[in-house]
């Protein structure tokens, strides 16, 4: 083996052996205290970057949970930082792998599991005044700036509430099969509002919502007569309700 020739190779290994093994002794709490974006706290901090935990993680003044980690080094030696973590409240979990790109400006997820309910989650995350439960299994998501760049797994929400609705709304299914960019549909699988929709997102910061509604199972009548104000008429109780992001 000609050494010379490989001598580049070999130097890299060592850097990038050597920075992994100060990101693994890097501790939690300083690396919390130096990256974390803002409106972003812990507490309870232990452990280091590679292996760690936190019994109270917070977001905008508002608890998400006690979160563990533990990193995949190979992703590390591939310039890819991944990390397994799973989060834990009173109401549900999430669990999965998460990682970033070393800009900073993409993060993708893995095997995505989460049961929650989403009034507890904050605003930044679930808008006020929206509550329900949800059931979560994204096998991919990847996100470039915020946005989804890729979707692929299945959701189910029950009990909605949304602002200005007098009843709780589904269950409702939502499915992203893996294509690029994301479309989802959304279906009613029972409750009193019968939805067949479908969700784009094209491109950065641009979305579209379409979907037909009806009445669904002993739909209440303030539900049957507030259809009348929804989207365009389709006959037979059902309305045609177009939203996005365009002006």
């Amino acid at each position: 083996m000609n050494l010379v020739s490989h001598r580049p190779a070999l130097v890299a290994a060592g850097v990038l052996a050597l920075l992994a093994g100060l990101v693994a002794h890097l501790p939690a709490r300083l690396a919390l205290a130096w990256f974390a974006p803002p409106g972003i706290s812990a507490w309870g901090t232990s452990g280091t970057v590679w292996n760690g935990q936190v019994s109270e993680l917070a977001v905008q003044g508002r608890s998400l949970g006690a979160l563990r980690w533990e990193a995949r080094p190979a992703r590390f030696l591939a310039l890819r930082p991944t990390w397994d973590i799973e989060l834990r409240r009173p109401d549900g979990y999430v669990r999965g792998r998460v990682g970033a790109s070393l800009s900073g400006r993409s993060q993708y997820f893995d095997d995505l599991e989460a049961s929650l309910e989403l009034g507890t989650l904050p605003p930044a995350i679930v808008p006020i005044g929206v509550t329900g439960q949800l059931r979560l299994s994204a096998q991919k998501l990847y996100l470039v700036n915020g946005w989804p760049r890729e979707v692929a797994g299945r959701a189910a929400v029950s009990e909605l509430q949304l602002p200005g609705v007098i009843m709780p709304l589904g269950p409702f299914s939502f499915h992203f099969p893996e294509q690029t960019p994301p479309v989802g549909t959304i279906t009613s699988t029972g409750g009193p509002l019968a939805v067949d929709g479908r969700i784009e997102l094209p491109e950065l910061g641009r979305w579209l919502f379409s979907a037909d509604l009806g009445p669904g199972e002993n739909p209440p009548r303030e539900l049957v007569d507030g259809l009348v104000f929804v989207g365009e008429d389709l006959g037979d109780g059902r309305r045609r309700l177009v939203l996005s992001s365009d002006p």
